[in-house]
């Protein structure tokens, strides 16, 4: 999975009364690094059953505060929109999976959180076994 972030992440107003000017600052200069690192890769193994085919698959935590809505779905592909809203702050955006063939899939989101950071991901996953280990489990 290969992910971009751009823009600054939404604080809210009552968190950033909380911090100091240092702290302010240390944060905006943490994103900047981040950013300026470019695109990042990561590489997870997940276990998918077929149960969870059935639904709208999450790709991470879902705290029951996103609302998912299906804009399409097929046997081979799913697009939905997902908004969010955590500790003050919205996230929205436009999740698509498709496999590719039984055994490979790929996917893409595109996701603005607040009014100012935009996060792209892009990534493929392949089958890996038939049986769910302990370590596809994270």
């Amino acid at each position: 999975m290969t992910s971009q972030r751009s823009g600054s992440p939404a604080i809210p107003p009552e968190i950033l009364a909380k911090m100091t000017p240092e702290q302010q600052a240390a944060l905006q200069a943490r994103m900047k690094e981040r950013e300026s690192q470019g695109p990042l890769k990561t590489v997870r193994n997940h276990c998918v059953t077929k149960e969870d085919l059935q639904k709208l698959l999450t790709f991470g935590d879902d705290r029951g505060s996103c609302r998912k809505t299906i804009v399409s779905a097929s046997s081979s592909k799913q697009e939905f929109r997902i908004e969010c809203t955590n500790s003050g702050i919205k996230v929205a955006g436009t999740v698509r999976i498709e496999a590719i063939d039984p055994e490979h899939l790929k996917f893409t989101s595109q996701i603005l959180s607040g009014d100012t950071m935009k996060i792209a991901t892009t990534g493929t996953a392949k089958w890996i076994g038939a049986e769910c280990t302990t370590d596809a489990k994270k």
